[in-house]
């Protein structure tokens, strides 16, 4: 079968990108500037390799277990309610944190692209931002899924445009240098970039009853495209920006390039939160519906507006709520996503299309890896 002429194939990887690419993007090439552009390629292809297992073993748990549920869900099912517990609070504080940095940045972004049409302040432009994209995630799976698909291509189109249109204004003595005291600043940054649990069951339900025969090769291929994306985001622009690229990405190609990256930019990180913002929304409202048994309607309540009366609120402040967002929930659920695989091996209800042969010591290393880097994100960082 032609997997690319499968829509529910596509719809499902768009769903697993859509949710890893995000703001954090956007912080890549900071760090990969500051750690040396080889330093961060190196851990591009870490944590790379490292998310394609993450989202393999939940895949597989998954595929384990015949009710749906999402991370919350199964963490009670496989390992009690204590876990279910810490896990729900970490999800709900990096979920909201997420939400509201999409929400704040949204604001910048589309007065760039709408404001020589329309100008509004960008804080109006947010709250345009959350009404849209809210009463999407009300309309149901469906609509959220072909959304993704549409925005995913779009962004990659606008990525791949930027890089073209800055081949000659690439400088290849960029990529030398960094140094040492930020070596580690790309592992936090890209471990929050390429978070994107809540979509893995997602992907099953959208590839349907008979189809899980795909769901490997669905998050192999979305792990793979966001890494190819940021490698070309990232190489773009630290070649046209150097020493002086800027934590957004975007400001410091003004100079070089001019007017028409800001608006390329900008639409490309629209297109980035607007995906994100409808995944991690949609995957959250799955955890109050099917996993505490509220109503949908209540469920969206419970998810979008928290986030929404923070910001109405004066939480503001895009780079302090990203830091949160990234620094404790990535790592808990990363350390209790390991403890949940192997519990599911055991103990799961169904037989799963595909079984990963994971040795313990790797298992356990990841656990110290996922703690270690949270400890780093909260007290050294």
């Amino acid at each position: 079968m032609n997997l690319l002429k499968n829509k529910n194939f596509l719809r499902a990887t768009a769903a697993l990108v859509g949710t890893m690419v995000g703001v954090g993007i956007f912080g890549i090439p900071f760090a990969f500037s500051k750690a040396g552009f080889w330093t961060g390629f190196l851990f591009l292809i870490l944590i790379a390799a490292i998310t394609l297992l993450a989202d393999l073993m939940y895949g597989e748990v998954v595929l384990r277990t015949r009710a749906k549920h999402q991370l919350v869900g199964y963490t009670q099912f496989y390992l009690g309610p204590f876990f279910k517990k810490a896990l729900f609070f970490t999800a709900a504080l990096s979920t909201y944190s997420a939400l509201l940095a999409y929400i704040i940045i949204s604001g910048d972004f589309m007065n760039n692209v709408f404001s020589w049409v329309f100008y509004v302040s960008p804080e109006s432009y947010s709250i345009i931002f959350f009404v849209v994209l809210s009463l999407l995630i009300l309309r149901g799976l469906k609509t959220v899924s072909w959304a993704e698909l549409l925005l995913t291509a779009l962004f990659f189109a606008v990525v791949l445009g930027i890089f073209f249109l800055s081949l000659d204004k690439l400088n290849f003595s960029n990529f030398k240098g960094g140094a040492l005291e930020f070596w580690f600043l790309p592992y936090g940054i890209l471990l929050f970039a390429f978070a994107g649990l809540p979509a893995v069951p997602l992907q099953r339900e959208i590839l349907g009853s008979g189809s899980e025969r795909l769901f490997k090769k669905s998050i192999f291929a979305a792990v793979i495209l966001a890494a190819a994306l940021y490698f070309v985001f990232a190489f773009t622009v630290l070649g046209i920006s150097g020493d002086t690229t800027t934590p957004d990405a975007i400001s410091g190609l003004f100079g070089p390039l001019g007017g028409a990256i800001v608006f390329l930019g900008s639409v490309f990180g629209l297109l980035a939160v607007s995906t994100s913002y409808l995944m991690l929304g949609t995957a959250f409202t799955e955890i109050f519906h099917l996993d505490f048994k509220l109503s949908k309607t209540a469920s969206w309540f419970l998810t979008v507006l928290p986030p929404f009366v923070l910001f109405l609120g004066g939480m503001r402040t895009f780079i302090d709520v990203v830091s949160l967002a990234g620094s404790v929930g990535i790592g808990l659920e990363g350390a209790i996503l390991v403890f949940l695989f192997m519990k599911a091996k055991s103990k799961g209800d169904r037989e799963p299309e595909y079984s990963l042969r994971v040795p313990k010591w790797l298992l356990f290393g990841l656990i110290g890896m996922f703690i270690a880097g949270s400890v780093y994100a909260i007290f050294i960082k």
